[in-house]
């Protein structure tokens, strides 16, 4: 008995740490469908058992059809424990017991059988169910006494000291399997719950990647259709205006290469469409792509651009390209909007940080519209771009004092904080 109760408590323990995962959305009672099979199996046969050794020393016809009647209820109990023993545990483990000790007393010469094999499922069940010391010391001290007491009336005090040392035995190897069963049940739910888990995740990775791939979309096709078209009128309105004056070779000259950016508009759009990029940004030097778009931006508007650019080598493609984008899509804006007579862009690097200011002199606006008015999405745009290379946006902008735009963007690409 002394070396019992520290094995059980040890037991008792080892169970907890198994069952009690909280963040888990199952309990240990949900292992009890999966692990019933085989006990009832061993239920079964320990019945058998005892019958088949009580009609070996003498039959008894009439007490096998009760035992039999208390062998279903006791299936039938056991099938039903979880739950049963929700609410009414105590209950639960009394009328098994009962069923237990009263089938022993009608097989009295096969009641060491029954004992031995079905009261330390019973205890071993109670270390699973109540998780609580006291509670599992208790029953097993319950059922050892009343274990011993019907080995006393059946066989007789001096077969006790044979008798105990197979119940420990057998209790024992019992609560050792539950342990083991109950942590290989408990692996198949955690796994069973990951992967519903997993399975869940990957719904919504699929809902948030076409979400992502339609804004995408939105974007490419604003950079190449909206800008090139929005270029393609800023030309004509050019040509317009020498007209007017009568420089037939100026308007020549910009019809000449409205044609050009009508063409490239074009194939950028197919790209965009094809979900395909024309040409890497990384193939050629980032700081002579922001030129060549200031200076077409210059001769389409015929507004000076005054720009101090330094030569950045640090840049990834996904930085180039955006970058390169959030700078024609200000140059864009203040063509559009602004009614500027001048621009300031400057680019550099520092502190790992790379840093885009775009200004002008224009009429201004309130920064609070960014994103309401419909059909307006540049500056949207350029908060969405600046997003996803975890970079920082500053628009600072009053009604007729122009607009200023700060850019910073880190070079490791871990997010600006």
């Amino acid at each position: 008995m002394r070396i019992a109760i520290p094995i059980i408590i040890n037991v008792v323990n080892k169970l907890n740490n198994f069952s009690d995962q909280k963040h888990f959305s199952y309990t240990i009672s949900d292992s009890f469908i999966v692990n019933k099979i085989p006990i009832l199996l061993w239920i079964t046969l320990v019945y058998i058992g005892a019958i088949v050794l009580q009609y070996i020393s003498k039959p008894l016809f009439m007490p096998f059809f009760i035992v039999a009647i208390i062998i279903a209820i006791h299936i039938l109990l056991y099938w039903f424990s979880d739950t049963l023993t929700k609410h009414k545990h105590t209950y639960y483990f009394i009328i098994q017991g009962l069923l237990i000790f009263i089938a022993s007393f009608i097989l009295p010469k096969g009641s060491i059988v029954l004992l031995v094999g079905l009261l330390p499922i019973l205890i071993a069940q109670s270390i699973t169910i109540f998780h609580q010391t006291f509670k599992v010391v208790f029953v097993f001290s319950l059922f050892y006494i009343l274990y011993c007491i019907a080995i006393i009336i059946n066989y007789d005090l001096s077969e006790l000291p044979k008798f105990i040392p197979i119940f420990f035995f057998i209790l024992i190897i019992v609560s050792f399997y539950s342990i083991i069963y109950n942590r290989q049940v408990n692996a198949r739910i955690r796994m069973q719950y990951y992967l519903n888990q997993l399975e869940f995740a990957h719904k919504k990775v699929e809902e948030l990647t076409l979400s992502n791939e339609r804004q995408r979309m939105a974007r490419d096709l604003h950079d190449t259709l909206a800008q090139g078209l929005a270029g393609l009128i800023m030309q004509l309105e050019a040509v317009e205006s020498h007209l007017h004056k009568g420089n037939a070779v100026r308007s020549q000259e910009i019809i000449l290469m409205s044609m050009e950016h009508a063409r490239k508009t074009l194939r950028d759009s197919r790209v965009a469409i094809d979900n395909l990029r024309l040409k890497s940004l990384g193939e050629k030097d980032f700081r002579e792509a922001v030129i060549d778009e200031i200076n077409k931006f210059s001769e389409a508007t015929s507004i000076p651009v005054e720009y101090d650019i330094q030569a950045i080598y640090k840049l990834n493609n996904l930085i180039r390209e955006h970058s390169l984008y959030i700078i024609s899509e200000g140059l864009t804006n203040i063509a559009k909007h602004s009614k500027a007579t001048k621009a300031k862009i400057t680019l550099n690097e520092g502190n790992k940080l790379l840093y885009i200011a775009m200004e002008d002199n224009g009429i201004g606006f309130s920064d609070k519209l960014i994103g309401k008015q419909p059909g307006k999405y540049g500056l949207l745009g350029l908060h969405e771009r600046v997003r996803l290379i975890g970079g920082h946006i500053n628009i600072q902008s009053n009604h007729d004092e122009g607009t200023n735009i700060y850019v910073k963007v880190p070079l490791n690409g871990k997010g600006y904080s």
